[in-house]
């Protein structure tokens, strides 16, 4: 494991100079919108688990890295199509508390400004849905026998947790006798809590968007279910006067956990942009859906994150791929 680790920094780092090198200019006329999660030195389990916690001083160097080679714009500049040369933006997904407590006085430090997308319901205090799923399929054996029971082995869709509906995890918890909150309060850690919202909405540099009310995967979801959740979010978010109508998708893997025609059933329902988490660039700024890059704690020096920033297109440029760019478009409802 730790040879493979070195290969990969070493290979990474290699393809990250020849981008740097090579590749820029790409960046021209493109918009590179970043995306975070959890910051800390002391992950949780669940960070842990989805691998995307990056320590504050990660954190700090690389947006002193998007704040040299990018210039970075708010919400209000993409609606309006306001979008200059190396336009970037820089955003964190669901509401750890530590997006609040940890990561803003950096961000605000560095002066740049941040898209929060957040689910309203775990900060209101219920369960975090992707945590519990999470939980279940990594803690709970019983669950993964229950699913496949229900589910049909021959039917199993992967990975795992896009079995997960909310019928299915509900069904598996009234079983069980169990709501989980003891196990998931130390598994994802703390969530921020509305006096936190409320704080920072008073932050320059912090905007909120949509992403659901509770994290549900799309894709399992139907069109009124869609809706229900996207309005609900919405309608919690536009008390705060920061509040922003952009809407990322949970998980946000293009085909796997929503559809083509969700990106335009969102685009429906009122939101100005859709974005996924398809680590690539937007080398059209202007179009209605738009695709975020994923920093971590491996993408640590300067070719690391030239290497993330080019990664998919180069070394993944495959045919489900160009099928991906190709069809999944707005689509009409």
């Amino acid at each position: 494991m730790f040879i493979k680790k070195i290969l990969k920094s070493v290979f990474a780092s290699l393809c990250g100079t020849y981008f740097r090198l090579f590749k820029q200019s790409k960046l021209e006329n493109a918009l590179t919108v970043f995306v975070y999660h959890d910051v800390t030195d002391t992950p949780s389990e669940f960070s842990k688990a989805t691998g995307l916690c990056v320590p504050p001083a990660i954190l700090d160097f690389q947006l002193k890295f998007i704040k040299k080679y990018f210039n970075v714009i708010t919400p209000d500049d993409l609606i309006s199509n306001t979008i200059p040369k190396r336009a970037a933006m820089v955003t964190f997904d669901d509401g750890e508390i530590n997006m609040f407590r940890t990561a803003l006085p950096i961000i605000e430090q560095n002066k740049i400004p941040t898209v929060y997308f957040l689910n309203v319901e775990p900060v209101s205090g219920a369960i975090f849905r992707s945590g519990l799923i999470t939980y279940l399929l990594e803690k709970d054996e019983g669950f993964r026998d229950y699913l496949i029971n229900v589910v049909g082995r021959d039917n199993l869709k992967r990975p795992l947790f896009v079995n997960c509906t909310r019928e299915i995890v509900g069904s598996y918890m009234k079983l069980c006798g169990k709501d989980f909150k003891d196990e998931l309060s130390s598994f994802t850690g703390p969530f921020a809590n509305e006096d936190d919202l409320l704080n920072t909405s008073e932050s320059r540099y912090i905007y909120y968007a949509n992403h659901l009310y509770n994290h549900d995967i799309a894709i399992t979801l139907s069109d009124e279910e869609l809706k229900d959740s996207f309005v609900m979010n919405t309608q919690k978010l536009q008390s705060y006067k920061n509040f922003t109508n952009l809407f990322a998708f949970p998980f946000g893997q293009p085909v796997t956990t929503f559809s083509e025609r969700q990106v335009g059933l969102c685009l429906s329902f009122g939101a100005d942009r859709v974005f996924s988490s398809l680590p690539v660039v937007n080398y059209v700024p202007s179009e209605a859906y738009l695709h975020r890059i994923a920093l971590t704690s491996f993408n640590d020096t300067v070719p690391k994150i030239f290497y993330q920033i080019f990664y998919m297109e180069t070394i993944r440029h495959n045919a489900i791929f160009k099928y991906i760019k190709k069809t999944l478009r707005p689509a009409p409802p």
